[in-house]
């Protein structure tokens, strides 16, 4: 027993290591700043929860609307245009207009479903932007129970159990720029969230594919002495290094495609399983839906989508090399690329649940220095059709990709190449040692 206790020790002290340990670290404290950010949105939000609200019937139980909104931590803002688009056009009033349609009170009184009409200007597809429409729902959920205690008293018996069961009968309307459908916005969300979802995952999958063969190529031909044999060789270090970044970004946009190919078979097997002709139903309706907002992309806006991912494969493949350079062996390896990975997951999480946007001037500029982040945001933009911002991405990113490959090119055409190490391990055993 002694043995295998003094081997066990041997072993978790060789795994271990400082750089093994140093991106679980890292990795907690990412997910800490994100939870912080998105609560302090979430909370800054509810702070300035606000909406218009166009009040045409101007009666006793519609006063009972406003009221309720501003339980709800609502801050109202009264508006007389009977034009709900021009409300909204206006910049200076808030993104949701609730109206009160003229009879409200008459419908109550005759013991009908009074009407209201809800319109919601669409600006991101964050998780975070959704949660202003949810409190929406909320009020209007508890404005229908105060409703349902006044048909009671005024109108029960002779009420109608469906009507006092659910008294308010809520019309949704949603603005996306020149377009609006009669749709929650809910169901958009949930449409983008279903045609983006892909990308960031595929996108996930083949940086850390690619990424790790990258740098295991350049680190195995270290350890194994063979790459003095290839530098030796008459042919430019600038070319070694082009190969090698050519034959990844190959093999990671054949391999992109193949996901996307499987996880498009994996989603319709799994509707047309489970959802049967409900489904069907569902996805008529959001192609519908999605024709009527102009929620569609053009061949021109899938090319950027193409040239977007292509730039952050290259721009991770370049990191991925250079770390490789500084890699001791392939075990190394993970424990370089882990930086990697984690600023490839802040702007994936942050683009999911926060509008980047709405983010303080710093917050913004240090989220968009990534350039993994317009990876992320290249969807969202496109559908919401803000083609520049994709450009720019996409600019940016070849001017990150065009840095690097100098930076590599240099490493690889000094004879450091062969010598540079990069090993916490041993640094700290020789700190150790010394003291």
């Amino acid at each position: 027993m002694r043995r295998f206790l003094v081997l066990l020790r041997k072993e978790v002290k060789e795994l271990a290591t400082l750089q093994m340990l140093a991106p679980f670290a890292l990795t907690i404290l990412v997910f800490a700043l994100i939870g912080n950010i998105v609560g302090a949105q979430g909370a800054e939000a509810e702070r300035t929860r606000a909406l218009s609200l166009l009040d045409l019937d101007g009666t006793a139980a519609s006063s009972l609307v406003a009221e309720t909104v501003k339980q709800a931590g609502f801050a109202v803002e009264e508006v007389s245009d009977a034009d709900p688009r021009a409300v909204l056009a206006d910049s200076n009033n808030p993104s949701m207009l609730l109206v009160v349609p003229e009879g409200f009170g008459a419908a109550l009184a005759r013991g009908e479903r009074a009407p209201v009409e809800t319109y919601v200007v669409v600006r991101s597809f964050s998780l975070t932007g959704s949660r202003e429409t949810a409190a929406l729902s909320g009020a209007l959920a508890s404005l229908s129970q105060g409703l349902q205690q006044q048909l009671v008293k005024t109108v029960a018996p002779d009420a109608d159990a469906s009507v006092v069961a659910q008294p308010l009968a809520v019309k949704e309307h949603v603005v996306l720029g020149e377009r609006q459908a009669d749709v929650g916005v809910d169901a958009v969300i949930g449409f983008i969230t279903s045609q983006t979802i892909f990308v960031p995952i595929v996108f996930f999958v083949v940086i850390v594919f690619a990424a790790q063969m990258v740098a295991n190529a350049v680190a195995s031909e270290k350890e194994n002495k063979t790459l003095e044999t290839l530098l030796a060789m008459p042919v430019s270090r600038s070319a070694i290094v082009t190969a090698k970044m050519i034959a990844a970004a190959a093999i990671a946009l054949v391999s992109a495609a193949a996901y996307m190919v499987g996880m498009n078979y994996y989603m319709t097997g799994l509707t047309e399983g489970f959802g049967g002709a409900e489904a069907t139903v569902a996805q008529e309706a959001s192609a519908e839906m999605a024709r009527q907002l102009g929620l569609t992309l053009s061949a021109g806006d899938y090319v950027l989508l193409g040239l977007t991912l292509f730039f952050s494969i290259l721009v991770a493949l370049a990191i991925a090399l250079i770390l490789g350079a500084f890699a001791e062996n392939v075990k190394a390896v993970q424990s370089l690329l882990g930086p990697m990975m984690i600023f490839i997951m802040i702007p994936y999480f942050m683009s999911m649940f926060v509008d980047i946007g709405s983010l303080s001037t710093a917050a913004r500029l240090a989220l968009l220095a990534i350039p993994f982040t317009h990876t992320f945001t290249a969807a969202p933009n496109l559908f919401l059709g803000n083609v520049n911002a994709v450009l720019a991405g996409i600019a940016y990113q070849a001017a990150w990709f065009v840095a690097l490959v100098i930076v590599a090119a240099r490493i690889f055409s000094s004879d450091r190449l062969l010598t540079m190490r990069l090993n916490l391990s041993r640094k700290r055993a020789r700190t150790a040692a010394a003291a």
